[in-house]
């Protein structure tokens, strides 16, 4: 071989490797995937717990028991969990235990109570670090991952998404994540498990929608994946997100946060400036926050959530279009589609949840899953308020107040 040809043959090669390199990292096969939107999550986890033949695995951050309330969804639950153990299937719960919510650490408290009381083993999480993934895996095959919380509020009132996972691989990536939880909390992790039989989506009659690859976006795992697809999107990003905090200084709780010369205070400022270079360069851009203005039942005052105001308006003068959501209902709902593929799951863009907590999130490459929740972002943006240069949230509440000042009843009221 001659120096020329073995020069070609070492630029081909380099060549390939560049590609894959550069390429996204799509490994996981999955049967397919069933978009779970709002109230359609409660309905899904009975029919896995009560169809379950081998074993669960609930990785929560909130489960709550309502006394006033015994036929609760959340307390269901607990229901088809118990009655799951006496039938012989084995179940794993991990659970938020925090130091800094007395009232969701007396509610997990109880829940866990009632739980081991029927049987079940819960696991607690590291108190010094913020459990607030999402996940239930049934029989090794099944996998929810969602923003759903276990309360009423989340079940039956917010705006959530959720995806069900029909994949083996994917079963066992999300349960190492758990057995990593475990070992971070000082707990052995669970024995590895290959159930021998499993639910199906035929037998629970739920349809799937073809997905090529599916991939986690767990932890420090979720920012590099999607800043990456931000910066290589080609059509649109649409994001729906309950939590979009802008960072100005770094926050007490991460004072030991170490920024590197010319990085960015946290990542989600990243975030929000690779969405504004996508737009720059022909992407067509929307986003949704949160912007929850209601009257709370208990007082009569009027609660307004600012939280989003700083990310929206920095948007927008970035010249990408932002909505705030429905005023009127909480949307808790953590999605991202960028092109053809969607990320769902618990990450809320703060610092904390992207660079301290643990999250839970997925990424479905599938264009048929990416128009099914196309469809809801558009239900959400029809529902909701367009933000305006000059525009606050205060000011909407001053005119919602004018609006209801002869019919208050009909404020919209919830604590």
């Amino acid at each position: 071989m001659t120096f020329t040809q073995l020069r070609g043959h070492m630029v081909f090669i380099l060549l390939g490797l560049f590609i894959l390199a550069s390429a996204p990292v799509w490994c996981l096969p999955a049967d397919g995937v069933t978009p779970l939107n709002d109230r359609e999550y409660v309905r899904a986890v009975h029919l896995l717990f009560q169809n379950a033949k081998t074993n669960i695995r609930v990785m929560a951050y909130q489960a709550f028991f309502y006394e006033e309330f015994p036929d609760s969804d959340s307390n269901g639950f607990i229901v088809d969990l118990i009655d799951a153990r006496k039938r012989g299937v084995e179940v794993w719960f991990f659970l938020e235990t925090s130091n800094w919510d007395q009232n969701l650490e007396r509610q997990n408290r109880d829940y866990a109570r009632r739980l081991e009381e029927g049987g079940i083993k819960v696991l607690w999480d590291h108190q010094e670090i913020t459990s607030h993934q999402k996940v239930i895996i049934v029989d090794d095959y099944a996998t929810i991952i969602s923003s759903n919380n276990w309360s009423h509020f989340s079940l039956w009132m917010n705006y959530e998404v959720a995806a069900l996972v029909w994949s083996r691989p994917v079963a066992h990536d999300f349960s190492e994540f758990l057995n990593d939880l475990l070992k971070q909390a000082g707990h052995e992790p669970l024995p590895k498990t290959e159930a021998s039989k499993h639910i199906t989506a035929d037998e629970i009659g739920y349809a799937m929608l073809p997905a090529e690859d599916v991939l986690s976006a767990n932890n420090r795992d979720y920012f590099p994946k999607v800043s990456k697809a931000f910066r290589e999107a080609g059509e649109h990003i649409r994001v729906l997100q309950r939590s979009a905090n802008y960072s100005t200084m770094v926050p007490g709780y991460a004072r030991d946060k170490q920024i590197a010369e010319g990085e960015e205070i946290s990542q989600v400022n990243t975030l929000l400036k690779d969405m504004i270079d996508a737009d720059n360069r022909g992407v067509d851009v929307q986003v949704i926050l949160e912007g929850e203005v209601r009257k709370r039942a208990s007082t009569g005052e009027w609660k307004v959530t600012r939280d989003n105001e700083d990310f929206a308006m920095r948007l927008l003068g970035g010249g990408v279009p932002v909505w705030y959501d429905s005023l009127t209902t909480q949307t808790h709902a953590k999605m991202v589609i960028i092109d053809d593929f969607t990320v769902v799951g618990s990450t809320n863009w703060t610092l904390n949840a992207l660079e301290r907590g643990n999250e839970a999130s997925v990424m479905i490459r599938s264009a048929e899953v990416a128009r099914h929740y196309l469809d809801y972002f558009d239900e959400r943006k029809r529902e909701g308020v367009k933000v305006v240069p000059g525009m606050t949230l205060d000011g909407l509440r001053v005119k919602m107040e004018k609006e209801y000042e002869k019919n208050p009843g009909l404020a919209p009221q919830r604590d």
